[in-house]
């Protein structure tokens, strides 16, 4: 099930499916490792939302967040 990356919980693995923002916040997020396909874990999930991809911590704020759709990975 494909969800908004905000009601993900913490400590949850994901996979992104699809960035839904601006052209800028896409091309920023995928320099910075947040592609689609990509496997993260959820470190927090307050004011902010920390994804941990790889060995980097991404603070995304919770509008960007809300339209990043992300599902969950099944181990």
């Amino acid at each position: 099930m494909i969800v908004p990356l905000t009601i993900t919980k913490i400590g949850e693995q994901v996979r992104v499916s699809c960035l839904n923002c601006a052209s800028e916040d896409t091309y920023r997020l995928h320099e910075l490792g947040c592609v689609e396909v990509a496997t993260a874990t959820v470190v927090s999930n307050q004011k902010n939302i920390i994804l941990q991809i790889a060995e980097c911590r991404l603070a995304i704020t919770r509008p960007l967040a809300m339209n990043i759709l992300v599902e969950p990975v099944v181990p």
